[in-house]
């Protein structure tokens, strides 16, 4: 007795009948062309994933630094060193910055009239300054960013 014929019945001798190799080609050439354009635009969402937070952490720092600014009359001064120790940041601003996955942070005040706070991730730097925030404040100080405008 012989069961239907055709691509991926069973016979009766139990032989199992598979794909030919053009069709596993085929196969092979459409999941490439489909990665092809996933990959570039999932390296994209994480690069504005990773912009959007440092933009949102700078625009804490700015916050909190105007606080302190009202109780103490000045920036918080650092006197010139920069200072890259995300625990100290937060004491002083009394804030809770999470590095999210390679991001450093930094801050710096000559004499407490002015300051600069930088992210940096990858190849990408955003800084803020004492100015208001605007288009330009915070902004991208190195590399090409894709969610905030570069700095003048």
């Amino acid at each position: 007795m012989q069961l239907e014929e055709g691509r991926g019945m069973i016979e009766d001798r139990g032989e199992i009948k598979g794909f030919t190799l053009m069709e596993l080609m085929v196969v092979v050439i459409i999941i490439g062309i489909i990665a092809a354009f996933a990959i570039p635009n999932y390296s994209k969402s994480v690069q504005k994933a990773h912009e959007r937070d440092m933009l949102t952490q700078l625009t804490s720092i700015h916050a909190s630094n105007l606080l302190y600014r009202s109780y103490d009359g000045k920036y918080w001064d650092t006197g010139g060193t920069l200072q890259n120790d995300l625990a100290v940041i937060n004491s002083t601003l009394s804030i809770n910055i999470i590095a999210n996955g390679g991001t450093t942070y930094t801050y710096n005040s000559a004499d407490g009239s002015s300051y600069t706070a930088t992210a940096s991730w990858d190849a990408y730097t955003l800084k803020v300054t004492e100015a208001a925030i605007d288009a330009t404040n915070p902004c991208c100080d190195i590399g090409v960013c894709l969610a905030v405008a570069a700095c003048p």
